[in-house]
């Protein structure tokens, strides 16, 4: 079978929904979610809506942990962005049963999910929530470090969180990824294998990213959406103005 992997949406519609059009495009059935699908942006009711309907796997991410606990650790234009997401999702009082739906959702979701072929996780295999694990942290790091992180059974592990896409082996490489149609074989190594960003981009590239796995195999899509769009959207609901500018750079 061959699954779709998306992560980080951040409320971007016009980013989700584009990929999700390529999605069906490729005759892909299985979507799994690595978490974040709120946080930043103006949208998180749709995108959760098309993520609970169309997604067989959606993990936990720290923006999903933090809505429905306590931001701790974050930073303020993050925390701003949280609580515009709050009144969007939580306080139409006309609608408790909606917002009842969602903190439900939200508080039932899994920190990972174990696959055949495959782990998934938001974060780390070490946390699989809240570490980011970045090139050179993982260059630097000791050897028990590096034998923790590869300690999972599978041959692969999926990971979004930092919105770099990036290819790290158990044999201690760290190869930059996310060309549109760069294919990584799944062979002889062990790897964990950052799928990028479907609706915040942090590679200079502002196009949507995510992967297609067929258990041999990773390829890397981009997808071009209209970021205009939904800078102004992220604008007019009251978000900081540079939540919007660094969509239109991919940082």
């Amino acid at each position: 079978m061959t699954d779709a992997i998306i992560s980080d949406v951040h409320a971007n519609w016009e980013a989700l929904s584009k990929v999700f059009e390529d999605i069906d495009r490729r005759g892909i059935q299985s979507v799994l979610c690595l978490g974040d699908v709120v946080g930043y942006g103006p949208d998180p009711d749709l995108c959760l809506d098309l993520v609970r309907r169309r997604c067989s796997v959606y993990l936990m991410g720290n923006h999903e942990e933090a809505l429905i606990g306590s931001p701790v650790g974050f930073y303020p234009l993050a925390r701003e962005a949280l609580a515009l997401t709050r009144r969007r999702l939580f306080r139409p009082w006309w609608k408790p049963w909606r917002a009842l739906g969602y903190r439900r959702l939200l508080s039932s979701l899994p920190r990972l999910a174990h696959r055949p072929q495959c782990l998934l996780v938001h974060g780390s295999p070490r946390d699989p929530t809240s570490e980011y694990l970045f090139p050179r942290d993982f260059l630097l790091a000791d050897a028990e470090v590096v034998a923790e992180l590869f300690a999972f059974e599978q041959p692969v592990c999926f990971t979004g969180h930092t919105h770099i896409p990036c290819v790290f082996t158990a044999g201690r490489n760290v190869h930059s990824a996310g060309e549109d149609g760069m294919e990584v074989r799944i062979a002889d190594d062990k790897f964990i294998i950052n799928v990028g960003s479907v609706g915040q981009p942090r590679d200079r590239d502002p196009r949507a990213c995510y992967v297609e796995f067929t258990g041999d195999r990773v390829i890397y899509h981009r997808i071009p959406y209209d970021v205009a769009a939904t800078q102004r959207k992220i604008i007019a609901g009251g978000f900081d103005q540079r939540l919007a500018e660094r969509l239109g750079y991919g940082v």
